[in-house]
């Protein structure tokens, strides 16, 4: 199965506007250290999981229909591309019933209700759901987000993990550790060079949160410009992978 990470980045993309750090300079002149903002593509069910402000982009690039949206949370960089799917006029979309009043108002706002025949899936944190796949909603700690959660697709035999923007506290969350342990792919937040409470992952709790999951494959995404260099971070990271625009990660 094909999974396909068609942003690596956070709110700011790489290069952030008027920044001169090294990571944006390299992206200015490099296109390969260029990072969109986060968004994943699951092609076995045509599913998108959060559609970010680069999504026209991301679309245009795949050139594939999207049936089913997953929203972790309603920041701006995981929601903002929502009436970019205005081009599919029937479309499934799931998340927490908070995250779906925002998703809600941004069809209202943006692109109209008459035409479109977008459902809504409110989702419970800690339950399955069987959509002819089965879902389970994790609650994480990203403040001031009341309902920033994770989501384990259970698609045919395969176990897929998205943690979303999640702090260190994810670490001490036994249920859920145990529920996400042994997935066969693990897309993790890895915001920054070190964890910021209640918000983002650093580099060394990443991979603690690598290590208890135990998946077949852990591809870290959500990279800031203020991170490490990409090569930098593979080094610290391995034997996981670090994410880039538009990598297929095989599961």
């Amino acid at each position: 199965m094909d999974i396909i990470i068609l942003g690596s980045g956070v709110y700011s993309g790489t290069p952030k506007p008027l920044c001169s750090c090294e990571n944006c300079s390299r992206a200015r002149k490099f296109f390969p250290y260029r990072r969109t903002r986060f968004s994943v593509y699951v092609p076995e069910i045509k599913a998108l999981i959060d559609p970010s402000p680069d999504l026209h982009y991301h679309l245009g690039h795949i050139n594939e229909e999207i049936d089913h949206v997953f929203i972790t949370h309603a920041h701006f960089d995981h929601i903002g591309g929502l009436p970019e799917l205005q081009i599919f006029s029937h479309i499934k979309i799931y998340g927490h019933h908070k995250t779906l009043e925002v998703a809600r108002d941004l069809q209202k706002r943006f692109v109209g209700e008459t035409r479109w025949n977008w459902e809504y899936f409110p989702l419970e944190f800690n339950r399955w759901y069987d959509f002819g796949f089965m879902v389970y909603h994790f609650k994480v700690a990203h403040e001031p987000v009341e309902a920033a959660g994770g989501f384990i697709l259970r698609v045919k035999n395969k176990k897929l993990v998205i943690t979303g923007d999640t702090g260190p506290e994810i670490l001490d969350d036994s249920s859920t550790i145990e529920k996400i342990k042994g997935a066969d792919l693990l897309v993790a937040d890895m915001t920054h060079k070190h964890s910021v409470p209640n918000a983002h992952l650093g580099v060394d709790d990443a991979v603690k949160l690598a290590r208890e999951v135990g998946a077949k494959k852990t591809v870290f995404a959500h990279i800031n410009h203020t991170n490490y260099t990409h090569e930098e971070l593979e080094e610290r990271v391995r034997p996981y992978l670090v994410a880039r625009d538009f990598m297929h990660v095989l599961v």
